[in-house]
C-alpha cells in the first residue's frame, strides 16, 4: 500500500470544514463532542450555531480563506517525521497486525492512502472506493508528540477497514463505534483510551481473543443484545 501525506488545498479544507459542521450537529455534539477540534479557533463561535444561513456560511468561509492563507505553512509541520518515524511505523503495525486479520474481518485493503492535513486536531476517514482511502487530518493544533499522531493514524486506519463490512452492516451507533476502534488499537499499539466511551456496552463483547477470532461475529451479537 502507498502512503503519502500532505497539506490539503484551500477548497479541501473548506469542504472538510463543511462536512465536519454537519456531522458534528447531526451525530458527533449528542454524544459529548465539542467542536473545538473541528475548526480553526477563530471559526468556533460560528461552528458552535446550527443552522447557519447562506450569508453566514458566507461570511464563515471569508474568513476562512484569510485564516487558511495566513497559515498554510503549519500544515508541513510533520512532514519530516512522517518520512522518517510516521510512515514506517504504521506500515509496520497495518502490516503486522491488520493484515492478518482481514479475512476474518471481511475487511479490504486499499491500494493508496492519502493524509491530507488541515487546521484543528483529531482525524476523519473516507473510503472513496476499494482502492483509494483517505485520512482528513487535523493537525494544527497537535504536540510535538510522533507516537500521537501514529495512534491517531491507526485509529482512523481502523476506522475505515471495519467501517463497511461491520459497522454499517450491523448498524452500530457512534459511541459504540469509537469504543470497538479503541479497545482495538489498545490492544494492538496500546494507544489510550478516552474516558468518555469507558463505560461502554461494548466492553463484554470486544476482547483481544473476539477481536482476533471473529470481530463481525462478536458486534452482530452485541448489537442484537442492544437492541432487545
Amino acid at each position: 500500500m502507498e502512503i503519502t501525506m500532505r497539506p490539503m488545498t484551500l477548497d479541501e479544507a473548506w469542504q472538510c470544514i463543511s462536512n465536519c459542521y454537519v456531522m458534528y450537529h447531526r451525530d458527533l455534539k449528542k454524544c459529548g463532542y465539542s467542536c473545538w477540534p473541528f475548526i480553526p479557533k477563530p471559526m468556533f463561535e460560528s461552528f458552535n450555531t446550527p443552522n447557519l444561513s447562506e450569508q453566514e456560511i458566507k461570511l464563515c468561509h471569508d474568513k476562512f480563506v484569510g485564516i487558511y492563507n495566513r497559515n498554510v505553512s503549519c500544515l508541513n509541520r510533520f512532514d519530516d517525521i512522517f518520512e522518517s518515524y510516521i510512515k514506517p511505523k504504521l506500515e509496520d503495525a497495518i502490516n503486522k497486525f491488520l493484515v492478518p486479520l482481514l479475512p476474518s474481518w471481511n475487511a479490504t485493503m486499499p491500494e493508496k492512502l492519502d493524509i491530507l492535513c488541515t487546521f484543528g486536531r483529531g482525524a476523519s476517514y473516507n473510503r472513496k472506493d476499494e482502492q483509494h482511502a483517505i485520512i482528513d487530518f487535523r493537525m494544527s493544533r497537535y504536540p510535538d508528540d510522533k507516537n500521537v499522531v501514529l495512534n491517531t493514524l491507526f485509529h482512523e486506519f481502523v476506522h475505515m477497514l471495519i467501517e463497511k463490512p461491520i459497522i454499517q452492516k450491523y448498524k452500530v451507533p457512534q459511541d459504540l463505534k469509537e469504543r470497538i476502534v479503541e479497545l482495538i488499537c489498545y490492544e494492538f499499539i496500546k494507544a489510550p483510551v478516552r474516558s468518555m466511551f469507558a463505560d461502554s456496552f461494548a466492553n463484554a463483547y470486544i476482547t483481544p481473543e473476539t477481536i482476533k477470532s471473529d470481530l463481525p461475529g462478536t458486534v452482530e451479537k452485541m448489537m442484537a443484545d442492544y437492541i432487545s
